[in-house]
């Protein structure tokens, strides 16, 4: 059988057809599933080619990546701007052309045609044909057409100058005028003729502001008629709407302001201040008036300074009478001399800002009493040259006469006699009050005895005003070492404050006013100032245990400063805190004086009073539990109540069943109408105040009533404690033995409704201790749960449609975050690798020189020896 010949057209189509790429198997990678699952789709990443991926991003990186690591060290670029060459979407054919069909287009233009618009000018990017060509210049409003430059005045100005010479005389024989005065002749014409618009102007305005208001009669003239429209019969009535638009038309708009300052540059302002007002002080006390001062700054003369106003100014002299051993002056001088005394003295007021009274320091006094020696060297002077006053008058003659024929109305009428005399008065009083003011800057104390010797002889205001600007000169923003000396300057005033209440009498007073500044000062350094006010506790606590150690155990009441101490304790520091640096060791210093100090005799009832007061005040916020203070008021009304003979009553020490000061608090006669004051510690606490005169009545009821007082803000304090039935049920047991009946009635009702209030919350019921209740565990189920409708994937719970789209964003997020990773990873190895491969050429480029070098080398030597060889062999010695 004969062979089947292909067909010739078959083997045509075969070869213009692309072969097919045959794929290796071994470059498949196919991802297989553990087990097969009906119904799941199959994935998309269920086979691939990791090997053809590598290669495709390896080429992409060549040619985006590799490129800019080759171009990182050059400034320079070449962009290609041909048409369509980075545009994919153009075959070859199609870019030729395109730029074929703009080849053509240009050679069509005719760049030498002047009226061809093709190529447009432009200027900021406006069409220089769009812009206005000013063939009819706008004029404004204030220059018309008369603000127009006359024919004349150009012809000659502008163009002219033909028949004229510069520097000589036109031909007519008048002088040229000079380019100056002609500019000054149009400027004067120019403003004339503007002033002649501006007032024909004016009243064009004016006639039709008057024809306007005249408008209605003329119109009703010429209708005739005289009837008034309802609008002109009754006036409309404006409403809320029109009122609120008005009122909001005028309103207050608000202005801009300057920015508000911080701290530091407040400070610094401040500090700027008080050192120009110092030096302002020492110019006052050395007698430089204001005047003097600016005379002896000098003058800037510029470079074109011809000293063309040179002047002299003319002191008149005049002759010294003295009567009775004083200075005689005119009453008329006398009185304007008063006059500017007193307004030099208002405005060192002012500069004072009231807060200066008194005081001066050191320096200061011997530098004004030198100042004063000088002046009165030179009245005496003066007073010796009085008599040349006619000599000296008359070196100023010349001069006069020439000022007097420049001006006769500045004429003198009347001379001034004995004016420097009266001047040096003023400076010498100007002086003693500077000399008395307070300075404005101190230095910052080194210790307390500094402090004491600045505040030392001042009231209490200027001693506040001295703190005040102590604290301004030496913030802590305007130098480095301004904070330690702020930190000093505060542990020297706990020092003072505590002293301060140790004076008879205390001064309360000052110490208020202290506290501000030591809480501003507390605030700028917490550190440093608890460990100040903790010293100072130490240092009591440690007092207070040595006296209760050479008293077998009893301790002493401590006086005012201690008392003021933890005071400021309260103030300074949080006491809130479950555990802080300063108001825990005060909050037990003050439990120990109230567990281990018997109370002795009235001053001891007071102290403790005050003590538990603190402790309210400490413990109001945190509700702490404090037993001793419960106790202490428990033994005042101990002390206070009837006590049984056969019976020893159940108190708690310090406080004793059996002694000699269990009535302290006993009242002896029947008070009801009396009214009970409060207790006043500085009375109390005074050294100079005899304790007989304590033992009265009203100072009984007085405690009483604190301690009633204190009893109630306890109870409230504690009501939510499990033991408050057992805390105040030995205080209830022990109100009923008051003697009642001998109190005044305000006291009757206070106790009977703490009697009551006790009462009502310790017969409430109280919950049985239980172990806390628990959900029940359920028994676990061993039966199968069956879905209808099998899911792979967890079910979640229903939410809102934005949960979802945030769901699904930060899918989104997190896969394109671990994508950017990826290919972050692989862009470094790839520059690795290209860097390893870099540096690997270099190393054989150089090798490769190296050993050309050293072939040459040793051609070189081979060639040396054989020269030397030949020499040798050639010579016959």
């Amino acid at each position: 059988m004969a062979k089947k010949k292909k067909n010739l057209a078959d083997k045509t189509r075969n070869k213009k057809r692309d072969p097919e790429k045959k794929v290796n198997p071994f470059e498949i990678k196919i991802n297989r599933q553990k087990q097969k699952v009906m119904g799941r789709k199959v994935s998309k990443h269920d086979r691939g080619m990791p090997g053809l991926s590598r290669s495709k991003g390896i080429q992409k990186r060549k040619a985006t990546l590799l490129q800019e690591y080759n171009q990182r060290f050059k400034s320079n670029k070449f962009i290609d701007k041909r048409f369509g060459e980075n545009d994919t979407s153009l075959s070859v054919e199609e870019k030729m052309m395109k730029r074929f069909a703009m080849e053509r287009a240009k050679e069509k233009t005719n760049k030498f045609s002047l009226n061809e618009d093709e190529d447009d000018l432009t200027h900021f990017g406006q069409s220089l044909s769009s812009i206005e060509k000013f063939e009819e210049p706008l004029v404004s409003e204030d220059e018309e057409d008369g603000g127009r430059i006359d024919a004349d005045m150009v012809a000659k100005e502008h163009f002219g100058g033909f028949m004229t010479n510069s520097n000589h005389e036109e031909l007519g024989g008048q002088k040229q005028k000079s380019w100056k005065e002609r500019m000054e002749e149009i400027i004067a014409k120019s403003k004339k003729e503007k002033y002649e618009r501006q007032a024909e102007k004016e009243k064009t305005r004016e006639l039709t502001e008057k024809l306007d208001a005249e408008w209605k009669d003329v119109m009703k003239l010429m209708s005739g008629s005289d009837k008034r429209g309802p609008e002109d019969n009754f006036p409309s009535k404006a409403d809320d709407f029109d009122i609120a638009v008005r009122e909001l038309k005028f309103e207050m708009k608000g202005k801009a302001t300057d920015k508000l300052k911080s701290e530091e540059e407040l400070a610094k302002e401040e500090k700027e201040r008080l050192d120009k007002l110092e030096a302002d002080r020492h110019r006052r006390m050395k007698g430089i008036a204001v005047e003097e001062e600016e005379e002896k700054k000098r003058v800037h003369f510029s470079a074109d300074d011809l000293n063309d106003n040179f002047s002299v100014d003319i002191q008149p002299r005049f002759h010294a009478v003295f009567k009775d051993g004083k200075m005689k002056m005119n009453e008329d001088e006398s009185e304007d001399e008063n006059d500017e005394e007193e307004t030099e003295d208002d405005e060192d007021k002012e500069d004072d800002d009231g807060d200066d009274k008194d005081g001066s320091e050191e320096e200061d006094d011997e530098e004004s009493e030198k100042d004063e020696d000088e002046f009165e060297e030179n009245d005496n002077e003066e007073d010796k040259e009085g008599s040349d006053d006619d000599s000296d008058s008359d070196s100023y003659e010349d001069i006069e006469s020439e000022n007097e024929g420049d001006s006769d109305s500045e004429k003198p009428t009347v001379s001034q006699p004995k004016k420097a005399t009266v001047d040096l008065k003023e400076r010498k009083k100007v002086m003693d009050e500077a000399r008395k003011e307070l300075p404005y800057t101190f230095p910052a104390p080194k210790d307390y005895d500094e402090l004491l010797d600045l505040l030392q002889e001042h009231s209490e205001k200027d001693q506040l005003t001295i703190i005040t600007r102590l604290r301004k000169c030496h913030h802590v923003s305007l130098a480095e070492g301004n904070k330690q000396k702020l930190e000093t300057l505060f542990s020297c005033l706990v020092q003072y404050f505590a002293d301060l209440a140790l004076q008879q009498p205390p001064q309360l007073q000052l110490m208020d006013k202290l506290v501000p500044h030591l809480y501003e000062l507390c605030q700028g350094s917490q550190v440093s100032a608890a460990q100040v006010l903790v010293d100072q506790i130490t240092e009591r606590q440690q007092e207070f245990q040595a006296i209760c150690d050479s008293r077998k155990g009893r301790g002493l009441y401590p006086a005012l400063d201690t008392l003021m101490l933890l005071k400021l304790v309260a103030i300074l520091f949080p006491t809130s805190d479950f555990r802080h640096a300063v108001t825990t060791p005060a909050i037990i210093f003050i439990a120990q004086m109230l567990a281990e100090t018997s109370v002795k005799h009235e001053r001891d009832v007071a102290v403790g009073l005050f003590l538990c007061t603190l402790v309210l005040e400490y413990v109001s916020l945190s509700k702490r539990f404090v037993p001793e203070c419960v106790n202490f008021l428990h033994g005042l009304l101990f002390l206070a109540s009837n006590k049984d003979p056969n019976k020893y009553a159940s108190v708690i020490p310090p406080f004793r069943p059996v002694g000699k000061f269990n009535d302290l608090l006993v009242v002896s006669k029947t008070n009801k109408k009396a009214d009970v004051k409060m207790l006043k510690m500085s009375k109390v606490l005074n050294v100079e105040m005899d304790i007989d005169e304590l033992r009265n009545d009203d100072f009984r009821l007085s405690v009483i009533k604190g301690c009633v007082a204190l009893l109630s803000e306890f109870q409230t304090l504690y009501q939510e404690l499990p033991s408050y039935r057992e805390i105040f049920s030995p205080i209830l047991d022990m109100m009923d033995k008051l003697p009642v009946n001998k109190y005044p009635l305000t006291l009757q009702e206070s106790i009977k409704d703490l009697q009551k209030t006790l009462k009502e919350r310790s017969s409430k019921s109280r919950l049985q201790v239980s172990m806390p209740h628990s959900k029940p565990k359920p028994l676990k189920m061993f039966e199968p749960k069956i879905e209808e409708v099998f899911e792979d994937r967890k079910k979640k719970k229903a939410a809102s449609k934005e949960e979802n789209e945030k769901g699904k964003m930060k899918h989104k997020y997190k896969k394109e975050l671990k994508g950017a990773i990826r290919e972050i990873r692989k862009d470094t190895q790839f520059l690795a690798r290209e860097q390893l491969n870099e540096q690997m050429e270099k190393d054989a480029e150089r090798k490769r020189k190296v050993k050309e070098l050293y072939g040459m080398l040793a051609t070189q030597e081979g060639d040396y020896k054989a020269s030397k060889r030949t020499k040798k062999n050639n010579n016959p010695f």
